[in-house]
């Protein structure tokens, strides 16, 4: 698929939203101070202590929230266990606010958006930096909430390749992957191993010079480290990207994998998407060579329709840091997007993806 056809898709209008099912009803909070039940003393004291419990691990509804929230969260290429954790996840916080979530999953990236334009939803999960940006921008959203993934709040679209002789200014180094006691071999070259942190980038992105007539594998239609930031990156390089040989892969370990397998000449994907296919192509980091990074991408975010009362938007935000910080329940964030945990989100923080985005539409324009 030539880039420009994608362009005309991405900066488009909405696509209608496609629910995942609906979120089980959350337990309703007794805050009832005269409710007592007739047993001894002990079991009194037991009950009482459970009541205050449920009552610290909820709020309390204000009089103008609405009965039920809609939270919406980005797809993602695992969708058969993104839903089943979208649920999970509505659940939880529908237990601590008091009132029933709703999860729900639209069919592509530019759907997220449409949902928080049209009230259909109210709570936004795992927006990439770029939707967060258009929400910001089409729906007056405000973000709240920036994940933390291996303690960056920062990562980077990764170049890899299957021809390190054009790629490679240098000789490809080895690194050692290790997952479950078992060693796998990561080629890199350019010194992009040698980068300390995403904030370091870019680097090595003048071999991109040597691309021409190479097929390129992107991930996905809108994905800021699988095609937004590496489309600007070749726009920078000089390219006329309708010119150029490229097709979306679907995923990240996709795009990867077309590599390894040789549909694509070189491919784009988060920083290091190999470890999601190594333990089923054992050699991917030795085929599969990381060659380049871009400049640093802010890492995904939460954010909310601007209309909900204020002391509710707080609550979801007092509601999702406490399930992150839970050990148990910050499980699903993982599964979900490889959440650690999150900081408060400042609308600056997304301002480089709001830029590029802005740039690159207006160049395919």
């Amino acid at each position: 698929m030539k880039i420009r056809n994608w362009a005309a898709a991405f900066l488009a209008g909405g696509m209608v939203l496609a629910a995942c099912g609906d979120a089980e009803d959350a337990d309703e909070v007794d805050t009832d101070p005269e409710e007592t039940v007739e047993d001894d003393e002990d079991v009194d004291d037991v009950d009482d202590v459970d009541d205050d419990a449920d009552e610290d691990a909820a709020a309390e509804p204000g009089d103008d929230w609405p009965d039920q929230l809609v939270l919406t969260l980005q797809p993602a290429e695992d969708a058969s266990e993104l839903l089943d954790d979208a649920d999970v996840l509505g659940e939880m916080l529908g237990e601590r606010l008091g009132i029933e979530v709703q999860a729900e999953v639209p069919t592509d990236y530019q759907a997220v958006i449409v949902g928080l334009q049209s009230g259909a939803a109210d709570i936004g999960g795992g927006f990439g930096p770029v939707n967060v940006a258009r929400a910001m921008d089409q729906a007056d959203a405000e973000p709240i909430l920036q994940s933390e993934r291996f303690g960056e709040f920062l990562y980077v679209s990764q170049w890899f390749t299957n021809d390190p002789d054009t790629y490679c200014g240098d000789e490809p180094v080895e690194e050692i992957y290790e997952d479950d006691g078992e060693e796998y071999t990561m080629l890199f070259c350019n010194g992009v191993n040698e980068v300390p942190s995403p904030e370091e980038g870019p680097v090595g992105l003048e071999f991109l010079e040597n691309v021409g007539d190479a097929s390129i594998s992107f991930v996905s239609e809108g994905s800021a480290s699988g095609q937004v930031f590496p489309a600007y990156g070749l726009i920078q390089q000089g390219y006329d990207l309708g010119e150029l040989d490229t097709f979306t892969a679907g995923g990240h370990p996709e795009s990867v994998l077309a590599v390894y397998n040789r549909d694509a000449d070189v491919g784009v994907s988060f920083n290091d998407a190999r470890e999601e296919v190594v333990d089923e192509f054992p050699d991917v980091g030795e085929e599969v060579v990381v060659f380049a990074w871009s400049d640093p991408i802010p890492n995904d975010g939460f954010v909310v329709r601007p209309d909900l009362p204020e002391d509710l938007k707080q609550a979801i935000v007092d509601a999702l840091l406490d399930i992150a910080e839970d050990e148990e329940d910050g499980e699903v964030l993982l599964e979900l997007y490889n959440i650690d945990g999150f900081r408060e989100a400042d609308p600056d923080d997304f301002q480089n993806a709001r830029e590029v985005d802005q740039e690159l539409g207006e160049l395919l324009d």
